[in-house]
């Protein structure tokens, strides 16, 4: 009888075990199936970063993963004390814009000693390794600035108007810059430097200055982002030069788009944002079911060398305006009557 009780006993703790491995095993399942995804962006005041994060969510969705967004609005002590809360919710991976590309390895390191995979997207972090980076082509954003400065004058003077000196984009920006233009002897360079905080009014100030102890004998400005193109756009018009001298850009804002559409910007880059987006999902997913996302290329941030998306660009110019509104950009992002004025639009 006691030996009978002691085999049912056993044979039903036996099954409990199993049961609760078996429940284990499921939520074990559920957590790679429907992963959690930290983001932690660094600003809301550019509003392409909205852009990015709905891409981001479309491609969640599709993979039954769940998205925690913070917002740092440029505060690397901020982004810092936000990330320490999402990592509290024990995500299975954390997508970051740092604020700071520096302070940022903190964060990473954080990260990494809970267990975390980090994926770096858009601007990079110097003093830790990541586990993954999404990047656009810089290097290619470069070529095209300096390559259509070069284009329209091949002889010219130039002020290359550089982005962020602490920022990586703007450093790779402008390593094209110096290669094909600054180390160019056929060319004259009046202006070099890097604009703290991509300030659009530092850059009308320096575009003002070198135009006046240059008597606006400039061909052009070799200009890093749309923000700055827009504050030079402003010395340009009030000098009679709108048009007559070469000025790029980066991110094909509406309001640069108008200037291109009016002949005062020569052109801007524009970064698919939804190939951008869709594949730092895509990453962060294949790290929370243990699998070891696509990449293109390696590139050492600074760290070591980092798994890398390169994110494609195409220039955007005039001529092609018309195509980049129907066919190339976000729906949302920009409108003909945006760009040329309503009914005023020459696209068919």
């Amino acid at each position: 009888m006691m030996q009978a009780i002691r085999s049912m006993a056993f044979c039903t703790a036996a099954s409990m075990i199993a049961a609760a491995a078996a429940l284990t095993t499921d939520i074990a399942r559920a957590d790679e199936k429907n992963p959690t995804i930290a983001v932690a962006m660094k600003t809301q005041v550019q509003r392409r970063w909205a852009f990015d994060v709905a891409a981001m969510e479309r491609e969640a969705k599709k993979h039954g993963a769940k998205l925690i967004v913070q917002w740092a609005n440029d505060d690397p002590a901020l982004q810092a004390s936000q990330v320490e809360n999402l990592l509290s919710q024990k995500p299975d991976a954390l997508i970051i814009v740092p604020v700071d590309s520096q302070a940022a390895g903190r964060i990473v390191r954080s990260a990494h000693d809970q267990g975390v995979p980090v994926i770096g997207y858009d601007v990079g972090i110097t003093t830790a390794r990541l586990d993954y980076f999404l990047m656009r082509n810089n290097k290619r954003v470069g070529e095209l600035q300096a390559e259509g400065a070069l284009k329209m004058a091949p002889k010219g003077t130039f002020a290359l108007v550089k982005g962020d000196p602490g920022n990586d984009v703007a450093q790779a920006i402008a390593k094209e810059y110096d290669a094909r233009i600054l180390n160019n002897n056929n060319v004259k360079v009046v202006f070099n430097q890097f604009i703290r905080g991509w300030d659009p009014k530092a850059a009308l100030s320096n575009a003002e200055n070198v135009l006046s102890a240059q008597a606006d004998k400039v061909d052009g400005f070799v200009t890093a982002n749309d923000g700055m193109a827009l504050g030079i756009s402003q010395a340009l018009k009030a000098r009679g030069l709108a048009g007559k001298v070469y000025l790029s850009g980066l991110d094909a804002d509406a309001a640069n788009l108008q200037l291109i559409a009016q002949g005062v910007q020569t052109m801007s880059v524009w970064t698919d944002l939804d190939d951008a987006g869709s594949s730092a999902v895509k990453a962060a997913v294949a790290f929370a079911r243990k699998q070891k996302p696509s990449h293109m290329t390696e590139v050492d941030l600074g760290a070591g060398k980092v798994p890398t998306h390169l994110v494609k660009v195409i220039p955007v110019t005039k001529d092609s305006l018309c195509s980049f509104i129907s066919k190339d950009a976000p729906k949302g992002w920009v409108t003909e009557a945006d760009v040329f004025g309503a009914g005023k639009s020459p696209c068919r």
